[in-house]
């Protein structure tokens, strides 16, 4: 626009269309507005006024946010900050210039801003199947009140592929080919209409990032590029995390939960919020081209576990199970698959960091106790039964090994409602440990809680007793 077209309330910074606005532990947030106002003919008194309305209905929020008369400088420029907007919109932002005291409905015009919430901000963050690379069909379609800050620096509706790097300014996340569908967006509007508000989103994954990328001890070069994303965004109010598969090697699997315990607590301590609330995803398979190498599937097992171990040491660390979930390709969660998890997220999400009473947590392995050659496993987190209607022996969820080396299951059957007993072909030798769901693809048979239909986490646990003592 040249200048002499100019004309009117102009706003310079503070809010742009689709923009969410997380907020406060009170339900509201605040909104600091800067601009110009320009007028270029005669006039004896120039006032901004400020307002925000209901979008569907174009009724102001609230007094507090009903034309706000703002600082309105003489030289050409004005302020104005409004508190207390409800959670809650779709919101219009309004402005007008009101000249020598005349009626408001009828002032110069003024910018507006379209289609603005307050809500939840929420980041992504992890590696390929985080931002997303499910390229078959689904229906999971953009819907008003979830919007994403794009990687352009400008709010959008969200729609898939939410990592898209168009024009980006944070060129630490664009990866080498196109993304595609991911488990988030289905994840949000889930959010959206169980808690009646918006929900806006922060794409800051990469494909293929090690834990290094986001640990500042080591490297973190994604870690600064990810707090560059969230201050653009104003804050956030949780993360959901989905990474792992780039550390199963011996000496980062070995170190990942310390690593990941010291990510957590950058993080919180980088947003100031010690109970922000991360949310994980437990690997899921892998048949790739070095899918024989026994190092790999002991690496996979061991990630696992140590997302397991992760929620249960931190009470604002959740995890869920990816078991379940299609692949579309040898690494790739499918479209559908990600639905399951993004709807397993937003569950975690809710009853664990907005205390919904709903199902969210998956059965996990307490305790595995050996007497002769029957081994007895315990799970809680069992509202109703461990279900796995399965007598197929190549199809058994788990593997028990000591120092001899492997040990055959030649069955397993339900143990009451909250355990398994799995018989052995022989008594257990020193440092026995059993994994449920095994190797880098496990069978498909992995037991659910029929409440929910949640699958077990995979776990690797210490066995207690063997060689017939008593268990």
């Amino acid at each position: 626009m040249r200048p002499e077209d100019e004309l009117g309330v102009l706003i310079e910074s503070g809010l742009s269309d689709w923009q969410i606005l997380q907020q406060d532990e009170s339900g509201h947030a605040a909104l600091q507005l800067r601009g110009r106002w320009v007028y270029p003919e005669a006039f004896k008194k120039a006032v901004v006024y400020v307002r925000l309305v209901r979008e569907a209905s174009g009724e102001a929020l609230s007094l507090e946010c009903d034309w706000r008369r703002a600082l309105t400088r003489k030289n050409g420029t004005w302020t104005c900050r409004l508190q207390g907007i409800p959670a809650g919109g779709l919101y219009r932002l309004e402005t007008c210039l009101n000249l020598d005291g005349g009626a408001i409905e009828w002032s110069m015009r003024g910018d507006m801003r379209h289609h603005v919430g307050v809500g939840d901000i929420w980041i992504l963050s992890g590696q390929s199947n985080s931002e997303g690379h499910g390229r078959s069909p689904v229906e999971d379609g953009p819907e008003l009140g979830v919007h994403v800050l794009r990687a352009s620096g400008q709010w959008a509706l969200a729609t898939h592929p939410l990592n898209d790097a168009t024009d980006t300014l944070y060129p630490a996340n664009r990866i080498y080919c196109n993304p595609s569908h991911s488990p988030w967006l289905h994840f949000a509007k889930l959010l959206r209409r169980e808690l009646g508000y918006p929900i806006g989103l922060i794409p800051a994954s990469l494909g293929a990032s090690p834990l290094a990328a986001w640990h500042r001890k080591t490297d973190g070069y994604l870690f600064a590029n990810m707090l560059n994303y969230v201050r653009a965004a104003g804050g956030s109010r949780g993360v959901a995390w989905y990474q792992g598969e780039s550390d199963i090697g011996v000496e980062q699997r070995h170190s990942y939960a310390r690593r990941f315990g010291e990510f957590v607590a950058d993080l919180r301590r980088s947003l100031k919020r010690e109970d922000l609330p991360v949310i994980t995803v437990q690997l899921n398979r892998y048949i790739g081209q070095d899918f024989d190498a026994v190092e790999m599937h002991r690496g996979w097992e061991a990630i696992r576990e140590a997302q397991r171990q992760l929620a249960r040491r931190d009470p604002h660390v959740f995890v869920v199970a990816s078991f379940g979930a299609l692949l579309a390709d040898g690494i790739h969660n499918d479209a559908a698959g990600n639905m399951l998890i993004g709807r397993r997220a937003a569950a975690a999400a809710l009853g664990g960091a907005h205390g919904r009473k709903l199902k969210y947590l998956h059965p996990d392995c307490t305790s595995a106790r050996a007497k002769g050659t029957c081994l007895e496993l315990r799970f809680a987190h069992v509202d109703t039964r461990l279900h796995f209607e399965n007598n197929i022996a190549a199809q058994i969820p788990f593997a028990v090994r000591d120092d001899a080396g492997a040990v055959e299951i030649t069955g397993w059957s339900a143990s009451g409602p909250d355990g398994l007993q799995l018989h052995l072909a022989r008594e257990l030798g020193a440092n026995a440990v059993v994994t449920g769901a095994p190797s880098a693809c496990p069978p498909t048979s992995i037991p659910c809680d029929i409440s929910g239909y949640l699958p077990m986490l995979g776990f690797t646990q210490k066995i207690e007793g063997r060689s017939g003592a008593a268990g």
